[in-house]
């Protein structure tokens, strides 16, 4: 069964949006166009192929209409803590924040830390992907899930359930995601914590798990042999393994009886940054149909309710967790304090 929580959107607010299948304001585009030369600036968390792949396509879109995107990629803690900098110094330096942390983005929206905006595309989304008063929504989606060395891992030994990371066999074979870096590590916490308790990481440690900076080091460690299983993400599995468009590595993924978690990256117009309204058709662009296609590419999904991925993912027919921004939030600091501990990091 999947675990959906719902977030309330206000149907005034997208009734407020561009009318139903409208074009973009040409007045929206004209101030966008005149403010910072024109330029775009996102700050996001994920990968170089995903940035390569959304500048090609806007620029190409939009160049005839004097505007550009820049795309920077910073970590999901980093740039959390510069946009609360920058927002006290009243200096914001970029239109768009990217992260994958529900729980960060639904605080920060709280706070009315984002400038509100209903493209007239998040009609064709579900309700908990779009923020109260339309201030974000999850523009991409990817699975949390287990992963392995494929030439070394094999038939009955791969991981069928999370609780199999914790078989006596892979001591010193684990790689996991630090809790501390936060973002989409932070959601493996809040997972097993979900569906086992503390007692998960209290098991773990006997398997002396290497806690890793980033979901990246889990999947080159994977495809190296170094350790044989741990818990990574379907944008790098994909990307690297023997998947279409894959690069053909040894690293495997496997789904959890228990269900996978479905990691959502949010994206909002930050408040008073550079090119405000470059933010706002940056945002509409990127809900469209055309922009999911560039986005949702070798392990990143679409949340749009009529987008398949270019692997076949259908999200109705897979078993998924898809936790509570408003529990992840209340949780995230004694959870991974807890969690930490048990492991023996804190």
């Amino acid at each position: 069964m999947r675990r959906i929580f719902r977030t309330v959107v206000l149907i005034a607010a997208l009734g407020a949006a561009a009318p139903h299948g409208a074009a973009q304001s040409p007045e929206l585009i004209k101030q966008a166009a005149a403010a910072n030369g024109g330029v775009v600036i996102v700050r996001d968390a994920l990968f170089e192929s995903l940035h390569q792949a959304m500048t090609q396509a806007f620029n190409a879109e939009y160049k005839k209409h004097g505007l550009s995107v820049r795309i920077e990629r910073v970590q999901s803690g980093q740039q959390l803590n510069l946009y609360e900098q920058e927002l006290r110094a009243g200096k914001v330096s970029n239109d768009i924040m990217d992260l994958v942390d529900p729980g960060t983005f639904l605080g920060l929206n709280n706070q009315g830390k984002f400038t509100s905006h209903c493209s007239p595309h998040y009609k064709d989304y579900p309700e908990w992907a779009i923020g109260k008063n339309c201030g974000y929504f999850y523009y991409v989606a990817y699975y949390q899930y287990l992963t392995y060395n494929t030439d070394s891992v094999k038939g009955g030994d791969i991981p069928r359930s999370w609780n199999d990371l914790l078989d006596p066999k892979w001591k010193g074979k684990v790689s996991l995601p630090d809790p501390r870096i936060g973002g989409g590590h932070y959601y493996a916490v809040f997972t097993m914590m979900k569906l086992f308790g503390p007692q998960w990481f209290e098991k773990m440690r006997a398997n002396e798990p290497l806690l890793v900076s980033s979901h990246g080091t889990v999947n080159s460690q994977m495809m190296s042999g170094e350790r044989l299983v741990g818990i990574n993400i379907s944008v790098l599995s994909r990307r690297d393994g023997k998947f279409p468009g894959g690069k053909g590595a040894p690293v495997g993924e496997s789904f959890p009886k228990e269900g996978v978690t479905l990691l959502a990256g949010g994206m909002a117009v930050t408040k008073n940054g550079p090119n405000t309204a470059g933010g706002k058709v940056f945002i509409e662009w990127a809900s469209s149909l055309a922009g999911q296609k560039a986005i949702a590419r070798l392990g990143h999904l679409s949340l749009r309710k009529d987008y398949t991925s270019d692997a076949g993912d259908n999200l109705s027919k897979i078993k998924y967790n898809w936790w509570d921004p408003d529990e992840m939030l209340k949780q995230r600091e004694p959870w991974t304090k807890e969690a930490l501990k048990l492991l023996g990091s804190g």
